[in-house]
């Protein structure tokens, strides 16, 4: 009895406070005018209830504002300053973060803008909105490849052999519309790039003890990764590369000896 009684106790407090942590977090991200300020936070002598939310709305607003811009650089600096904070703080008020971590945070970023595009109903549309697309999503994935958590093989082989040659797991491929690789790795060099013309890029993103590594490659290469990748086989990939360029053996032979020399010193295998 004691036991049942304290729970459902337990279970109105917690139903209550989830409510009440639900509407401080519209208020904070969604500041509007509500009644129940006073029911929720208690004034003071120095200040009203109204402005002691008035704060947190500030400096909550602000802490956000800054973990996006840490998490897409070189999209706030694509689309500036204050276009990259109205798109934010729209993003954030309608997909509030339910994760314990900011680093979260700026998850389904670029499946919002793509959604909200100013152009989305034109008949012609623009293609700037496709780039600031696929640099959020870039920028993204090189958050994420920071703690992607991988599954360590017992056996490390120093063998150089084909047959002994995987990929280190934490690697991407990237096929873009854009030079987003390059673009990214100008601005921060510092280099302060213009916005591209549309070219299409490819790109692998590796991750080795805990440094990243951007290495842009040749469509023939990202179409042979791929298969590695997928497949975990250097003959399996070579034999599906063959098929789809139709080159002879000899030449993917020729080929795969420069790019796998290339690879190992780039670290692209895990030895």
């Amino acid at each position: 009895m004691y036991i049942e009684k304290n729970t459902t106790e337990i279970d109105g407090q917690g139903a209550n406070l989830r409510s009440i942590q639900s509407w401080l977090q519209q208020q904070l991200l969604l500041p509007g005018p509500d009644m129940r300020i006073e029911n929720h936070i208690c004034s003071t002598s120095k200040l009203s209830s109204r402005q002691h939310l008035a704060i947190y709305q500030r400096s909550y607003i602000i802490r956000l504002r800054e973990c996006m811009a840490l998490q897409f650089p070189a999209l706030a600096y694509a689309l500036g300053e204050d276009l990259f904070q109205n798109f934010t703080d729209v993003f954030l008020g309608e997909h509030p973060s339910h994760s314990y971590t900011l680093a979260d945070l700026g998850k389904g970023f670029a499946q919002f803008l793509e959604e909200s595009r100013p152009d989305q109903d034109a008949y012609v549309k623009e293609s700037w909105p496709d780039f600031m697309i696929e640099l959020a999503r870039f920028e993204y994935q090189i958050n994420t490849a920071f703690d992607e958590q991988v599954i360590q093989k017992e056996t490390h082989y120093s063998s150089q052999d084909d047959d002994d040659l995987i990929l280190t797991p934490v690697l991407h491929l990237f096929k873009h519309r854009f030079p987003i690789s390059i673009y990214y790795k100008a601005y921060i060099g510092d280099q302060k790039p213009s916005l591209p013309f549309e070219q299409e890029s490819y790109a692998v993103l590796i991750r080795r003890d805990y440094k990243l590594g951007l290495f842009e490659i040749h469509p023939s290469q990202y179409i042979f990764l791929k298969h590695l990748k997928e497949h975990g086989s250097v003959e399996m990939a070579k034999h599906m590369f063959v098929e789809e360029y139709s080159f002879s053996e000899e030449e993917i032979e020729k080929f795969w000896n420069l790019w796998k020399t290339k690879w190992l010193e780039e670290g692209f295998f895990d030895l």
